[in-house]
């Protein structure tokens, strides 16, 4: 009987036929706008973005215009559905000329193959190619009310989902289709703030999140002269990655864009120091001896799917946020997490809010002796108020809009540097209401911003600078008997 076992140089052929970017550059061709078909060679985005795929199942990407992503995604997805028997493999666009382009691309994948390599098709329609030697197919489909239901799908691209109508109800169904080792793969261009794909985009949610802006495949002189052509906000959505609140925003777009220049994720470095996660804290910063912290705390019940207790914790002198917490939590366990927290960034003054589960926390932090409690102001709207026994934070209809306008000006200011991207995001959603108060946008949280404007309260509090006690010496007659 003849030996049937595949030499390591077979296998390694093999194996690169199986590779997404191997074949895709070397088999498949693309429509180009000036020179025709040209083989698929992938730009540093594509790349990028494959590496993630063959790691990670649930993917989102936030795009610039014309970067090349749905046809990468559809070119990836093209070579798995090939090179996997069983597979099923669904692109969805939001209307019909988006899927029109989608099933072009695999076709032009498809006849630009080379023959001998080219799986056999049985049904080439306007919505479907399937490959019955393989037992597997793909599925080009608008975003019909019932996408994707009756289906199991391997494989899901749904690209520009912030411009989907009833998305909600639409990927619902979807993720229900896909299995646990399926891929669900999400791209779109900002379509401002309160949509599926926002809220999907700042939650956390077992996503991986990749974001994609005008640096990846455009030059600044290019960028110069979109934003002239369309508009400093336009281009702020169209090749920024902005997300633009489309009522009243609380904290003007400026502001938020210059602070998210400071966001930094577990692993970037912060000068010498590495950002890590450390019992359930986020630091950005090791405390330095002889500065001063503050912290600020606006306290939840503790039951998931509701409001978050939040921690966040900034250096006095500096303005940077050193810490954050951020989680579903009892209000006696958050009191512990801050005091020991607390006491690490060299007893860092405790503002902890007072209303409601707040009471608790407090009252640990008393049990606990913690040595240094902010105790609130008397009355706000008398002259020269001084602070009263009470302690921690209360917020009122008089306190509440205090409490804002000074995070928003600590913000505008540079006073604050906010490291936490879960503070950006909740302004992003922090807008006027048609009675002009400030509030988050429906089914959006604001304990980040509440935790983090208590944190400016304790500032106002906190001298910032070495004490000059008087030299009585200097001052007081020589030979006087003292």
């Amino acid at each position: 009987m003849k030996d049937t076992k595949l030499t390591p140089k077979v296998l390694e052929k093999v194996a690169l036929l199986r590779d997404h970017k191997f074949y895709l550059e070397n088999f498949c061709k693309i429509k180009t706008k000036s020179r025709g078909l040209e083989l698929f060679k992938l730009n540093e985005a594509q790349k990028d973005l494959f590496n993630t795929l063959r790691k990670d199942t649930r993917v989102m990407i936030l795009k610039a215009r014309q970067m090349g992503f749905s046809t990468g995604v559809t070119g990836f997805f093209y070579v798995d559905t090939i090179m996997n028997p069983g597979t099923t493999t669904a692109l969805i666009g939001y209307n019909s000329d988006l899927t029109s382009e989608l099933l072009d691309k695999i076709k032009t994948f498809y006849k630009t193959t080379p023959l001998e390599l080219r799986p056999t098709i049985q049904y080439n329609s306007k919505y479907e190619i399937s490959f019955p030697e393989l037992n597997s197919k793909i599925l080009v489909l608008p975003s019909t009310d019932d996408v994707g239901r009756g289906y199991t799908l391997n494989n899901v691209l749904c690209t520009e989902l912030a411009f989907w109508d009833k998305d909600v109800e639409k990927m619902m169904g979807l993720q229900e289709s896909v299995p646990h080792d399926g891929r669900i793969v999400i791209e779109s261009t900002p379509n401002g703030v309160g949509n599926m794909y926002h809220n999907m985009w700042v939650t956390d949610n077992g996503y991986s999140k990749k974001e994609y802006g005008w640096w990846w495949g455009y030059s600044e002189e290019e960028m110069a002269k979109k934003r002239k052509e369309i508009g400093e906000m336009a281009w702020a959505q169209e090749y920024g990655c902005e997300f633009l609140t489309s009522g009243r925003p609380v904290f003007d777009f400026e502001i938020i864009k210059e602070q998210k220049k400071n966001i930094l994720k577990i692993g970037d470095k912060n000068g010498e120091f590495t950002v890590c996660k450390r019992e359930d804290w986020v630091i950005y910063q090791e405390p330095i001896p002889g500065h001063m912290y503050v912290v600020g705390a606006d306290v939840a019940e503790g039951v998931k799917g509701g409001d978050y207790s939040v921690g966040i914790i900034i250096d006095r002198i500096t303005g940077e946020e050193v810490a954050m917490y951020r989680g579903h939590i009892s209000p006696d366990t958050f009191g512990e997490v801050l005091d020991k927290m607390g006491r690490y960034f060299n007893n860092a003054l405790m503002t902890v809010e007072v209303n409601n589960h707040g009471l608790t926390t407090i009252t640990i932090l008393k049990q606990k002796v913690y040595p240094s409690m902010y105790f609130r102001t008397a009355k706000f709207d008398a002259l020269g108020a001084g602070s009263s026994d009470r302690l921690g934070w209360r917020t009122t209809t008089l306190t509440r809009p205090l409490l804002i306008n000074d995070f928003r000006a600590a913000c505008r200011d540079d006073s604050i540097k906010i490291r936490s991207k879960f503070l950006i995001d909740e302004m992003l959603t922090f807008v006027f209401n048609k009675t002009n108060d400030m509030v988050a946008l429906e089914s959006y949280h604001d304990d980040c911003i509440f935790a983090g404007a208590i944190a400016v309260q304790g500032f106002k509090i906190l001298y910032d600078k070495e004490l000059e006690q008087i030299d009585y010496k200097k001052i007081l007659p020589r030979g006087f008997s003292y």
